[in-house]
């Protein structure tokens, strides 16, 4: 029982207790006069009690303010309590005027007719700039014209409206001080607008804190800051509303319309999709300046831009930079300070970056200005200027990259580089890329992805590059204009391998379907191949060819050329890449050239040339009608026309020569037809006498071997100078060792030989062997030799003559079946000598017969015939150990008497 009336006592104590408190809460609220301020030491005297009060204050005139209230009481000390309050203060004019009244009122008096009034109870301000201010407690100072709410204050002026928790009204300066909890409506001016009809709010504003200066028509907005702007006028249609957020504000009012707001700190602008408009956009920065006319005009952000727009079918597009301004009516922004938009197409971005750009959002184009970049991952583009138009998924329609202007392309198999003064790019539906155009010093690079399987292209002209790709940017067709060079680096490794380079006034490049492989290239107007190994060696050459034009086909695979033709009066010139005596610079001109490669080295493989072709290499020349080389067995191939080859020493012309320049060997066939220029560029090495006359060769077919300077000769060939010559199946010249070989029905002329009576009577001699040794003099039949001057006839196995300086006969020896014929006279034996100087033929034999017509027979082991003397001297041993017999048959002539 103690312990229930304990509680219940601490129940009943507590209960009273908030009785307590509530009352005096309720009291505190329940006073009429709750500001601060408020004097606590007022007369309690009552001095005077008047209805129906009036009070006007004036100096001289003019009036100074009026008071009027229902009832007015008047204390000791000179204040009032007033009841249905109502006072007007007047400007110096004494014309215009501010108006408060209340439900009661407090009029405290002081020095120069100042006063301070205290207002409680349905108090409304009206200035005389027709601002209203309604609340329930001011205190109001006449001295400096400022009224203070510190409760909830609702104020309107014209179209502008709003509430707050205190407030100061100045209303000499014109100016509204709201405290905190700060909400601004601001409604449309115009009556024909349909918010005003509707009496819709087009403008809403709330801050912590807020300075409505009326005058300026501007609104000082502080902390929390929160801007909301509904389009007015004809332009709402299609438009959006506008939220901003930010630290401070400052917002512009015309015709009390908002139309410029500065804000600074975590400015937050954002604009929603309505009225049809699907389009949308945030913004944020440190600072910005949002301008309106009826609609958002323009921004002016500052400071760590970020801004997002976009639609309801689009990805966002996201932008950062510096600072930035949004034209609202154009849907424009002009960013500055390392800019950055992204897009997003098909879950693929495009990033823009540049030092300063201009966006127009719903116009798609975009302006970039310093070290402006665009990559959409596959595509990349950068230069000093870029100007874009964009699809409406914002990814890239046409761009135009003016100053060190660049484009790069990337797919699996290869990388398309463009660059030049002047760039424009245009990209097809698929959002891949459809040609691209570089003007002014233009290059243009392929980088294939598998280096050793694949070439890279490099391609320079001084006035256009100009790239077309078909469906899904697959690369078509490359153009040039202006002189153009070609560069082709072949795969490394192959210690082959070269590199090639074209070079023409205009150059055309196309690829197959998949494009990624060069199916044939045009080069047009001066146009220069030039192949390069990338091994120095003595097998490898540096190959030029000049022509007017270029037809070029390439591998299947590999960007690797096959064959270029070139067109109309070529050139091509062959450099040797270590130099060496015996291998000099190779010139090849025809009027039509075609360059066969290989596949793997990307070398010259073969060299086909068609009219009037012309080979030459340090002396060494060949014409033809049309000329092959061929490089693996450095074999130079004549064919039509006339071929020909010629050196310092000789010329030769055949149906068909082959010139083998590795191993230095020429091969001719059909109607071969050698001359050297005089006796002595044979060497000395032919059996003629005269040493400046040319020395001409015949046969069917020949070979020459040019390092070892000799030369055969096959099929019916022939050999002469003037009236001399060699005829046999085969002949062959061995300068160095200055030698002359006959062999197959071997017939010869030594047509100035000297007869027994000093006279030149051809020498006419056959065998089946003939050679002549430069260094003996000795010229050689063997095998059926036959030999005649005049009437004279000598056969046998073997004639060796000795020949002089001049290539005369000064001596022959005949072995073997020795036969000697003259008219009336026939000897034969096994071996004879015939000296020229002396007339004297010596034969010997077992026996040696002489048979004379006239004069009988004489036969012996040895008979020497003086020719001079027509008389035979007869010796029966040739030696002093020999042994012989001589027989004489003489025929005695009668006597004609």
């Amino acid at each position: 029982m103690p312990r229930i009336v304990r509680s219940a006592a601490v129940v009943i104590l507590i209960c009273a207790l908030l009785v307590l408190v509530i009352g005096f809460y309720r009291a505190g609220n329940s006073r009429e006069f709750r500001m601060r301020g408020f004097p606590t030491t007022l007369s309690k005297d009552v001095v005077a009690r008047i209805e129906n009060y009036e009070r006007v204050e004036t100096e001289g005139e003019i009036k100074k303010y009026l008071v009027r209230a229902a009832n007015a009481v008047t204390f000791s000390d000179n204040h009032q309590e007033l009841q249905d309050v109502y006072l007007e203060v007047f400007d110096e004019s004494g014309q215009m005027s501010d108006k408060i009244t209340a439900a009661k009122g407090v009029y405290v008096p002081q020095e120069n007719k100042n006063f301070t009034a205290y207002f409680a109870g349905a108090v409304n301000i009206v200035t005389r700039d027709d601002l209203n201010v309604r609340t329930e407690q001011v205190t109001y100072r006449r001295d400096s014209g400022i009224a203070e709410a510190e409760e909830e204050v609702r104020f309107e002026r014209g179209n502008i409206s709003g509430r707050a928790i205190g407030a100061i009204v100045h209303t000499v300066e014109k100016n509204l001080r709201l405290m905190k909890n700060v909400e601004i409506d601001a409604f449309a001016a115009d009556p024909q607008d349909p918010l005003a009809k509707s009496n819709i709010k087009s403008a809403r504003i709330t801050a912590d804190s807020a300075n409505f200066d009326q005058g300026a028509e501007t609104i000082e907005l502080t902390d929390n800051v929160f801007v909301y702007v509904i389009p007015s006028g004809e332009s709402a249609a299609g438009t959006q509303p506008t939220e901003v957020r930010s630290g401070k504000a400052h917002v512009k009012l015309e015709d009390r319309q908002v139309r410029r707001i500065d804000l600074e700190g975590n400015v937050a602008v954002e604009q929603k999709p309505a009225n049809g408009n699907p389009r949308w956009s945030k913004s944020r920065s440190e600072k910005a300046t949002a301008a309106f006319d009826g609609d958002l005009k323009r921004i002016d952000l500052l400071g760590g831009v970020t801004i997002e727009t976009g639609s309801a079918d689009t990805r966002p597009t996201v932008i950062t930079c510096s600072t930035a301004v949004y034209e609202k009516p154009a849907d424009r922004f002009e960013l500055h300070d390392s800019v950055h938009i992204v897009t997003t197409q098909q879950e693929r971005e495009t990033h823009i970056r540049s030092a300063d750009a201009v966006y127009e959002q719903t116009a798609g184009r975009v302006a970039l200005t310093g070290m402006a970049e665009i990559d959409n991952g596959q595509e990349y583009l950068k230069g000093d200027r870029v100007n874009a138009t964009l699809f409406a998924d914002r990814a890239i329609k046409d761009a135009q990259v003016i100053g060190a202007a660049y484009l790069r392309q990337t797919t699996a198999e290869r990388t398309t580089e463009v660059s030049g003064d002047e760039l424009n790019a245009s990209f097809a539906d698929d959002r891949k890329l459809k040609k691209a155009d570089a003007t002014g010093n233009s290059r243009a690079i392929l980088v294939p992805a598998k280096t050793d399987e694949y070439s890279k292209v490099t391609m320079a002209a001084p006035r256009a590059i100009r790239l077309a790709f078909r469906e899904a940017g697959i690369l078509q067709q490359m153009t040039t204009d202006g002189r153009t060079t070609i560069t082709i680096n072949a795969p490394p490794g192959a210690p082959d391998a070269a590199d090639k380079r074209i070079t023409a006034d205009v150059v055309k490049t196309f690829f197959h379907a998949n494009g990624k492989d060069m199916q044939r290239a045009e080069a047009v107007g001066n146009a220069e191949l030039y192949v390069e190994p990338l091994t120095a060696s003595s097998d490898n050459y540096r190959t030029t060819v000049n022509a007017p034009r270029f037809d070029c086909e390439f591998f299947a695979t590999g960007n690797n050329a096959k064959l270029c033709v070139g067109q109309a009066k070529t050139k091509t010139v062959r450099v040797p890449t270590v130099p060496a005596d015996d291998r000099g610079v190779q010139t090849l001109t025809a009027d039509k050239l075609t360059a066969t490669f290989d596949q793997v080295s990307q070398d010259v493989e073969q060299l086909d040339a068609i009219g009037s072709a012309k080979f030459v290499e340090l002396d060494r020349n060949g014409t033809a009608a049309q000329m092959s080389f061929v490089a693996k067995q450095k074999l130079v191939k004549l064919r039509g026309g006339e071929p020909m080859v010629w050196d310092s020493k000789a010329r030769a012309k055949a149906v068909e020569i082959d010139w083998d320049t590795g191993k230095k060997r020429s091969y001719l066939r059909g109607t071969v037809s050698t001359t050297y220029y005089n006796q002595k560029q044979t060497g000395g090495a032919t059996p003629f006498g005269e040493s400046n006359k040319p020395v001409f060769l015949t046969a069917s077919s020949a070979e020459i071997d040019h390092a070892a300077e000799t030369a055969t000769y096959s099929g019916n060939a022939r050999a002469w100078q003037d009236d001399n010559y060699v005829r046999a199946e085969r002949i062959v010249i061995k300068q160095r060792e200055q030698e002359f070989q006959a062999s197959g029905k071997v017939q010869s002329v030594i047509y100035d030989a000297r007869s027994s009576d000093r006279k030149n009577v051809p020498v006419f001699a056959a065998a089946q062997q003939m050679s002549y040794a430069r260094a003996t003099r000795i010229l050689r039949y063997e095998d059926s030799v036959d030999i005649r001057q005049a009437t004279d006839r000598v056969t046998g196995g073997i004639a060796v003559i000795q020949l002089d300086e001049k290539n005369d006969m000064s001596q022959t020896t005949i072995e073997n079946n020795v036969v000697i014929t003259q008219p009336k006279r026939r000897a034969t034996g096994t071996w004879a000598q015939y000296t020229n100087d002396s007339d004297v033929a010596i034969l010997r034999g077992n026996p040696a017969v002489v048979e004379d017509a006239e004069n009988g027979s004489t036969q012996g082991a040895q008979l020497t015939m003086f020719r001079r003397d027509n008389r035979v001297v007869t010796e029966s041993k040739t030696s002093p150990n020999s042994a012989g017999r001589i027989r004489s048959v003489y025929k005695v002539k009668k006597n004609q008497e």
